[in-house]
């Protein structure tokens, strides 16, 4: 059975019945697993269409829940709206796998290496071709349709720790090494790029920054384990409050934000993992429900955008992936090994796969399951260690590699095992 197959299986078989009911084309089918179910919910081409409209989505959510005994839109049925809707979106990841997924390994074809003094962060934006380098300065870079690469803007003189884009927005988050968050406007396709807003932390630098996805908010961490969050107006010009929380007992490595705003996780040098859930309306206040630990210092994190799976990487050498269920109850997956620490970890978007960079300079592209797919090391500085990487969303396949003398720049194309 495939790996999908079997996260989706572990959904809840408490629903078995509920989702028998409520795709009348299975009602006659036998089968005693959730793990069944799926495996003959796929061979419905019926579904495919439906579940890629979202308002079907939503539809069938709310469907579930009422079979379920709760009235919607209580605010103590949210919990089980949360659950039913990353239900759909995974049954839904299954039918529509994105394309090649699985089938194909990915292999670095061409090259642009710039010179960049210490390349801290590289954040590609969800929506528009254009990607942030944090280092010296801020720029950004617009990615052509020849796959040609052009800095377009740069927005701070300083030196830079870290960016964030707005998901939706055209709107530049950066962080800086005096703590002050400078928030920053451009066009769609990066240019123009002009400070609106200058925020002082006065907490020590700047190790992480991340835009909440619904909420005009920005989460930041610095070298003593606070973690602020800022409220701004809509149009985030100007700063409504600013909370401060002691999260982690030193500085925090990495935040990230479930994509649909379920939860933040944060990654420490305490060498611990917290999740927290948004406990406002406003989402400037959190309560940390789990958390898990290493025994060294963890330096990063992400979260899957489609699959409620966390990975991390640390100076213990490994790059682990971790699952959380709907009671936000976390399980390893696996733990990927490495000669040496693990500086940064992002998920393929494309494929179910996840990619780290290391300290023995090396990128290297894992399955789910542990199996080592590709690897490479960059060509020019290959002595310097992997800080940081960046990976595009959205076609052609941009992949961006930063350490402290180079930015390297890459297309990847597939080919076949």
């Amino acid at each position: 059975m495939s790996l999908p197959i079997r996260l989706l299986g572990q959904l809840g078989y408490k629903h078995l019945e509920i989702l028998r009911g409520i795709f009348p084309h299975l009602q006659q089918q036998k089968f005693t697993r959730i793990d069944n179910f799926y495996e003959l919910f796929i061979c419905h081409q019926t579904y495919r269409k439906m579940l890629a409209n979202s308002s079907m989505k939503l539809l069938i959510c709310h469907q579930l829940m009422r079979r379920n005994g709760k009235k919607l839109f209580q605010s103590q049925s949210k919990k089980e709206f949360y659950f039913f809707m990353a239900m759909i979106n995974r049954i839904y990841r299954v039918l529509n796998p994105l394309p090649n997924s699985g089938v194909l390994v990915p292999r670095l074809i061409s090259n642009h290496s710039f010179k960049q003094h210490s390349v801290s962060s590289i954040k590609f934006h969800e929506i528009y071709p254009i990607m942030a380098v944090a280092s010296s300065s801020c720029t950004i870079w617009r990615i052509n349709s020849d796959c040609t690469f052009e800095n377009v803007s740069s927005t701070e003189h300083s030196f830079s720790m870290e960016v964030a884009f707005h998901p939706k927005l055209p709107i530049l988050a950066t962080g800086l090494t005096c703590g002050i968050v400078k928030l920053a406007k451009f066009n769609i396709d990066g240019t123009n790029a002009q400070i609106f807003n200058t925020t002082t932390i006065n907490k020590g630098n700047i190790w992480s920054i991340v835009f909440h996805p619904i909420q005009p908010v920005v989460f930041v961490s610095n070298d003593y384990g606070y973690l602020m969050s800022l409220k701004f107006t809509p149009d985030f010009r100007n700063l409504l409050s600013q909370s401060l929380l002691r999260h982690h007992g030193t500085t925090i490595n990495g935040i990230a934000i479930q994509k649909n705003g379920r939860f933040l996780s944060t990654c420490s040098d305490d060498y611990i993992v917290k999740i927290s859930t948004f406990t406002s309306t406003d989402c400037t206040e959190i309560k940390t429900v789990t958390s898990f630990g290493s025994f060294r210092k963890i330096l990063c994190i992400d979260i899957h955008p489609t699959l409620d799976l966390i990975a991390i990487g640390g100076d213990d050498q490994t790059a682990q992936i971790w699952q959380i269920d709907e009671n936000f109850r976390v399980t390893r997956i696996n733990s990927l090994y490495h000669p040496s620490g693990v500086r940064c970890v992002q998920f393929d978007h494309f494929n179910l796969n996840i990619i780290t960079g290391c300290y023995d300079g090396y990128v290297r592209i894992w399955n789910f399951e542990g199996k080592l797919i590709h690897q490479f090391k960059k060509p020019l500085s290959s002595c310097s260690s992997v800080i940081s990487i960046g990976f595009s969303r959205n076609r052609p396949r941009i992949f961006a590699i930063g350490d402290n003398q180079e930015m390297t720049i890459s297309k990847l194309e597939e080919l076949k095992n």
